[in-house]
């Protein structure tokens, strides 16, 4: 097979398991911080704002760790 053909695949395959960690995440910190009385809305909101920030983040892997590490700073305080 011809690798050039099966990057887009691998790309896309990529972007969708990272769409689905970032969305795992969001939904784990609003079950975790609504014990705390943190609304939904401002969890679900950090957790954009910090999506926006690595729109463009040529390595996408790491960006759901990113997200959660900055999210939960944000929320601490």
């Amino acid at each position: 097979m011809n690798a050039r053909l099966d990057a887009p695949n691998v790309e896309s395959l990529e972007e969708r398991q990272v769409e689905q960690q970032l969305a795992d995440l969001e939904a784990r910190l609003v079950a975790q911080y609504a014990d705390r009385g943190v609304n939904e809305g401002r969890v679900r909101a950090i957790v954009e704002q910090l999506r926006s920030q690595f729109a463009d983040a040529r390595i996408r892997t790491f960006v759901p760790i990113l997200v959660e590490r900055a999210a939960r700073q944000a929320l601490a305080g």
